[in-house]
């Protein structure tokens, strides 16, 4: 009975629940960016600013376990003035567009003027969210720094390379895809190969957006690839010109290749399939003869030829390496209903695919879609 009572008693101690309850939260301003601005300045602080949309679940995350943390608001709320905004609404409209937030959470920091002293994006653990607001308080930091060298008139090849970086960090990625391309009509053709220009061109972390479909620093990489391979090695080149082929074929048969993030349209168009055709002609990859066949696929898939796309997949897919044969996945999506489909051919490409026994995950696949 004792010990029951004792264990009652210490029971709120023990119990991290209670030791780490967390009771205070971030508090936001209710009035608008003009005033909140006006109350930094006369407080000499800066303005945090919560750039969100009621879908984004990172959004709802941070809001949720990040912001309600005792340590991160009691900071936040003696250092900031802080203001949340839902950019599709209100004057999160104009905010969006006059600092080109682009991706969700964006967390912006300004002068009482307005300016922008730091950005960063994303959803993120609390240790790592303060560690870089606490870089964006210096007014040394390098967004600030750069930008401002920019915003002075300073156009060095040196500083537009950390600018467009920046600003794809920062996600202003319209913005990062206008400099790139400001910059690469800037180059020489023995500069553009040079290695720091190879974030430009290669398999990056900027690449989704920089050297991505459609992009003309793709075009130029496939047209000039044995100048690259002699900067950044053959393997290297190969690899990214291999990896992009493998997905123009697969976002075409998705559909996916005639629409961007930023919904573009893009109609097909046979001469720029053709056109793949003859960069892929002209490299010395061990498996272009594959490459071509999966760009002629793409071009039935173009043409909505959906009959050809599946007898050219019957007849070659079973000789695709492991790798070129992820294009299955890409079929397999592409025909609505499998389990019923009529279309011919379609159990062709299945059994060539479970026969080649070479994609374990594609065979299994294919496998629970034959009939």
């Amino acid at each position: 009975m004792i010990m029951r009572l004792l264990f009652l008693f210490l029971a709120p101690f023990l119990n991290p629940v209670y030791s780490y309850a967390q009771s205070r939260s971030i508090n936001f301003e209710h009035g608008s960016i003009s005033q909140a601005l006006s109350k930094a300045d006369s407080a000499n602080k800066l303005v945090f600013i919560d750039c969100y949309t009621v879908w984004c679940g990172p959004c709802k995350a941070m809001a949720a376990h990040v912001f309600t943390q005792d340590s991160v608001a009691d900071f936040f709320n003696s250092q900031f003035i802080n203001v949340k905004m839902d950019m599709e609404k209100g004057e999160g409209i104009s905010m969006k567009d006059k600092y080109h937030v682009e991706a969700y959470p964006t967390y912006l920091l300004l002068n009482g003027a307005g300016k922008l002293m730091y950005r960063f994006v994303g959803g993120m653990t609390s240790d790592s969210f303060m560690a870089k607001i606490r870089k964006g308080m210096n007014p040394s930091n390098k967004v600030a720094i750069i930008n401002e060298r920019y915003d002075a008139g300073e156009r060095s090849k040196e500083l537009l390379r950390e600018y467009i970086q920046i600003k794809m960090d920062g996600r202003e990625v319209s913005v990062g895809i206008k400099m790139c391309n400001e910059y690469f009509d800037m180059l020489t053709p023995e500069e553009r190969i040079l290695p720091e220009n190879w974030f430009l061109f290669g398999e990056n972390k900027y690449s989704m957006y920089l050297s991505e479909l459609h992009s003309r620093t793709f075009n130029y990489l496939a047209d000039h690839w044995r100048d690259f391979a002699k900067v950044q090695g053959k393997a290297v080149v190969e690899s990214k010109l291999r990896h992009m082929y493998l997905k123009i074929a697969g976002y075409t048969l998705r559909g996916w290749y005639f629409k961007n993030a930023h919904n573009e349209v893009f109609p097909y168009s046979k001469k720029e399939f053709d056109n793949y055709r003859r960069q892929i002609g002209r490299t010395e990859l061990e498996d272009k003869k594959q490459l071509i066949t999966l760009i002629m696929i793409a071009q039935a898939a173009g043409e909505k030829d959906t009959v050809r796309v599946s007898a050219l997949l019957a007849k070659n897919i079973g000789g695709f390496s492991a790798e070129n044969q992820r294009i299955g996945f890409d079929y397999i999506s592409m025909i609505r209903n499998p389990r019923s489909t009529t279309i011919p051919h379609y159990q062709e490409v299945l059994d060539a695919i479970i026969q080649s026994n070479k994609n374990q995950n594609l065979v299994r696949t294919a496998r629970s879609y034959k009939k």
